[in-house]
């Protein structure tokens, strides 16, 4: 075999429209969960059909015996077929092979495909393709899955180069394969038991030990190790002026933002888990319109949520970098359109404000410059800045955006104004209370955002600054500058 650079599963699989379910930062436990959930699917159609897998082996050996009656998932006659598994690995051993039979696919060790954990299953009711590994976009770990036709036919012919590189003897069998079991949409009833395999394995791991957490230390040791701070107002509390945090080298703060991680990590998992469920369940073409209404409802939340929790994961790598690293995650700046940044987000963000009751209103000039920062953490930061606004505000509450030129500066400004001929002391909300260094919590709602502070200093990551004017019983002013392109 010679050395021939092949695409990653992953980038084939997102190199072109219908792009497969993302789910981001998909570890270990929801892999094997999306793994056991297919294979029960696989079992549901007798196991007739062909299962394709890698580097190491996904199906337990006693699903390679006799199949099982066929009942629950329909299939056409004359295509019931048990076929030999197949897997692709670098360099297997014989005995590790499960059971006998299996066709072996050698990969290269400098194979991308070593460390992009798969399983494609060809049967005659579905076919469907999972994926593990890190988006050739973002670098961020995650897994891809889809039912779609085209995807799984993208996925096909990845692995069929490398059937053709390494095996060429047993390219025939391969093709043969697709021949047999032509790509068709699956029927509605695969999609929902596949969702609900799915969930009752997520139930099932709800009792199952958290995430490794920092070691706690004596009461003892944290006075010891504790150094001697002077009095200074809590984050909730400061305005404008706030000095901005460092990242902090103690080891009781290292502990908190590691805390924080782990949590960010326990609560994202199942979140995504529920919104694919609800977006494999969103391409059916028979739900009634009033289940369609409240799914695209539990979307929209996970979605929003998701976004909360990944901008307080940014803020703990920009304000409380994981130990090891001297400073805080440098961020891309570059040259935006901040016009075409705050209008593509303006719908999301007025069905944001007026979900809380509130009214969102922008006001942008004829011309303005692009601004210079990072467009990726720009955008996941104002969406932060409209979810405080929206949740920390009374109803019936208007939030007036302007863009503005000021000088070597770019602004945009959030005004909010209280409702009028109310009685002011009725509407107004407690101060947030502070959560730690990193987030502050709404009292009158429960709900969490990012401390003003550590908002100011994201923004100063990002090339600008945040200021906050606050207004006794009128509400509160947020400027936010950045630098315009030059």
């Amino acid at each position: 075999m010679n050395s021939r650079r092949f695409l990653s599963l992953l980038e084939a699989l997102w190199a072109e429209l219908p792009l497969p379910e993302w789910l981001p930062g998909a570890g270990g436990r929801v892999w094997q969960q999306a793994v056991a959930a297919l294979l029960r699917l696989w079992q549901e159609v007798g196991q007739f059909g062909v299962v394709i897998g890698g580097p190491v082996p996904w199906w337990p050996f006693w699903m390679i015996g006799d199949p099982p009656s066929l009942e629950a998932l329909p299939c056409r006659p004359g295509e019931l077929a048990r076929e030999a598994p197949w897997l692709f690995t670098p360099n297997l051993p014989p005995e590790s092979i499960p059971a006998p039979g299996h066709t072996v696919i050698p990969l290269l060790p400098q194979d991308p495909l070593v460390e992009e954990p798969f399983l494609l299953l060809l049967t005659p009711a579905f076919a469907v393709i999972a994926v593990q590994g890190y988006h050739p976009h973002t670098r961020q770990r995650g897994m891809m899955l889809s039912f779609e036709p085209e995807v799984v036919r993208r996925a096909w012919q990845n692995l069929e180069e490398r059937v053709q590189q390494s095996k060429p003897e047993q390219l025939a069998a391969w093709r043969e394969l697709a021949l047999h079991y032509p790509l068709t949409k699956p029927p509605g009833r695969v999609l929902a038991r596949f969702s609900s395999f799915l969930l009752l394995g997520s139930l099932a791991e709800a009792g199952s030990p958290p995430a490794r957490l920092p070691p706690a230390r004596t009461e003892g040791e944290s006075r010891a190790a504790r150094p001697k701070e002077k009095s200074q107002k809590p984050p909730s509390a400061v305005g404008a002026d706030a000095r901005i945090p460092t990242a902090p080298s103690s080891q009781s703060s290292l502990s908190e933002a590691e805390l924080l991680r782990a949590l960010i990590h326990e609560i994202q998992t199942p979140l995504s888990t529920i919104r694919t469920l609800a977006s494999l369940i969103l391409k059916r073409q028979d739900l009634p319109p009033r289940v369609r209404e409240y799914v695209e409802k539990i979307d929209r939340e996970c979605t929003e949520q998701i976004n909360r929790f990944s901008l307080f994961f940014q803020a703990t790598e920009t304000v409380m970098p994981p130990a090891g690293k001297g400073e805080g995650r440098r961020l891309q700046l570059e040259p935006i359109a901040l016009v075409d940044l705050v209008r593509q987000n303006l719908p999301r963000w007025q069905d944001q404000v007026e979900r809380r009751g509130s009214r969102l209103e922008l006001e942008i000039p004829a011309e303005l410059p692009d601004v210079v920062s990072d467009p990726k953490a720009l955008e996941a930061v104002l969406f932060g800045i409209i979810d405080r606004l929206a949740r920390s505000t009374p109803a019936g509450s208007h939030i007036r955006a302007q863009l503005l030129s000021a000088g070597e500066l770019v602004k945009l400004q959030f005004q909010v104004n209280t409702p009028e001929g109310s009685d002011t002391s009725s509407v107004e909300l407690k101060s947030p209370q502070a959560i730690g260094q990193l987030l502050v919590v709404q009292p009158d709602t429960g709900a969490i955002s990012l401390s003003l502070p550590v908002a100011q200093t994201l923004f100063r990551a990002l090339g600008g600054y945040l200021t906050v004017r606050h207004r006794a019983r009128q509400g509160e002013i947020l400027n936010i500058y950045l630098p315009r392109q030059l």
